[in-house]
Parts: structure tokens; sequence; C-alpha cells
């Protein structure tokens, strides 16, 4: 009966997580438009103009040439980033240490989700056992257990040890919050119970079994124990909570960078007109320096004509 609410209970946790993270997709692409910072170099011009920070602006009548962008350029930076987090390794390597096994560990955890979600379905709907003697189902089973111990251990080390480091590092302590510490203790909390689940379950049948009921309904969830039942509850917790936290940082770094940091898009562009529409806000406060209830763009002339 349990197993049967837990397998409801992880439809809805999916749901969350999917709306939240649209809804924040939403919410921050419509924000209005941002300070432009302009900063060379930007990934997506030629290499030759990357390797020493140039940019189209610097070239002889640019606005009447075709402008060229990168999008491979971005993305190799995108992934440089996300998957070795170069910038906190170039500034500050003692911190590195620490958080590079715990995204690491993540990134193989997801990973993991990924080669149970295909042995159930391998399961489900091909018919082939897994373990079995079909070579796609004994690659399945061995490389889901290996990553999965991997990944876990890495995060489990690299999370107590940002956890350790924010306790005791008087410079992290001053700016770390109340909900800092609660998102690295529940994405903590998820990572050992999963830990203590794979000294029931070493190979994740259970894992792949609750999966298989999950793809094929038809399907009963297997019996579960205390240990591997908490871990579920907890993990499904941690899935419909994480849209709604800071830990929401790895889709904002398609803003950060791509919209703020490389956007150096001509102003004849869409900006122009985006900055038009921002001008006609009006302002509803009064001041000295200001005509109440007029735009920004009357407010302007008016300081432009008085300077």
């Amino acid at each position: 009966m349990l197993t049967q609410l837990l397998r409801l209970t992880a439809y809805a946790a999916v749901l969350i997580f999917i709306a939240g993270i649209a809804y924040r997709w939403r919410k921050w692409s419509s924000m209005p438009t941002h300070l432009r910072w302009e900063l060379y170099p930007v990934p997506h011009e030629p290499p030759v103009k990357v390797r020493y920070g140039g940019g189209y602006l610097e070239e002889e009548l640019w606005w009447s040439k075709e402008r060229t962008a990168s999008v491979i350029g971005e993305l190799k930076e995108l992934l440089s980033e996300m998957l070795f987090i170069k910038r906190i390794y170039n500034n500050n390597k003692r911190l590195w240490a620490l958080t590079y096994p715990f995204h690491l560990g993540i990134y193989l955890i997801l990973v993991w989700f990924l080669l149970i979600l295909l042995g159930a379905v391998t399961e489900a709907y091909a018919h082939i056992l897994v373990p079995s003697s079909n070579a796609w189902s004994i690659f399945l089973y061995y490389t889901t257990a290996v990553v999965g111990v991997a990944g876990a251990l890495l995060a489990v080390a690299g999370g107590i040890g940002l956890l350790i480091r924010r306790l005791t590092s008087p410079v992290l302590r001053d700016y770390t919050t109340i909900p800092d510490y609660f998102n690295l203790l529940i994405v903590l909390l998820a990572l050992t119970t999963g830990l203590a689940s794979w000294f029931n379950d070493p190979f994740f049948n259970y894992a792949r079994a609750f999966a298989l009921s999950l793809v094929n309904p038809l399907v009963n969830p297997p019996p579960l124990n205390a240990v591997i039942l908490i871990h579920v509850t907890v993990l499904q917790l941690l899935v419909a909570y994480i849209p709604f936290s800071k830990i929401t940082h790895f889709i904002g770094k398609y803003f950060t960078y791509h919209r703020v940091l490389w956007d150096d898009e001509p102003g004849s562009s869409g900006l122009n007109r985006r900055v038009g529409e921002l001008m006609q806000l009006k302002m509803p406060w009064n001041a000295p320096h200001i005509k109440p209830n007029e735009s920004w763009e009357d407010n302007a002339e008016v300081i432009t004509n008085e300077g």
C-alpha cells in the first residue's frame, strides 16, 4: 500500500518539478531588459578574436557588414563551466576541490537516473530482463552500479566538505543564509539515504523495479524496506522542492551568460525596441527632480534640456 502511494507521489513530484522549472524559465525570460556588460572576450566571436578579447565593434564600418556569431563557441564555454566549474578553479582552488566532486557526483547521479530509466524501459517494452545474457542488459546492469556508487560517494564527500567549509570559513559563513544551509542539508540527506539504500540494494535491482512500475503502470511496485522507503520519500520531496529554491541556478546560467554577460547585440536590433517600450513606462512617484506620472522618456528629455 505504501509503495503504491509512493508511485503516485513520484508522478506528482515530477509534474511539480516540470511546472516549477517552466514557471522559473518564463519568469526570468520575461524580466525587464538587463544592464548590458559587454565584457570581452565573448565566446561567440570568431576564435581569432576570442584569443585576445576582440569583437565586431573594432572592425571598420562594422554596421555595414554581416555579423556572424558562433553557437558552438558559447556551448563550449557553457559546458566547460558546467562540467569543470572553471571559474571557481581559476579563482579559488581550495573551494573548487570541494565543489567539483560535489557537482561531478550529482552529474553522475543524473546519468544513473537515466540508466535506471533505460533499464526499466528495456524490461517493460523490449522484454529483456536486467540482468540477463543480453549484451545491452549486461552493460546497463554493471554500468548502473558503477556510476551510481561513484556519483553518490563523490557527491556525499564534496557536500560534507562544503558544509564544513561554510561553517568554519569566516568569509563563507558571513554570506551563507539559512536557506543555503537547508538546501545543502536536504541534498545531503537524499544522498546519504541513497548510500544507505545501496547497502541494501548493491546492484540497484529495487530501484530498477520501482522505475519499471513508473514506466508501466500495470506492474506493481516492489516491496521496499524502511531505508529505501525513507530515501524514496526524501528524494521525491527534493525533486518537488528544487524549482522553488536557489538550486535552480543550473537554468539561471543560461540567462546569466547568454542574456547578460555575452549579449553584445548591436543597438539597431530588437534591443532598441525593448528599451523604447520600457522608456514609455510611467513614473508614479514624486520628487523635486522628476515630473510625476510622466514617462521615463519625458523625464529624460526634461533633465537633458535643463542640463
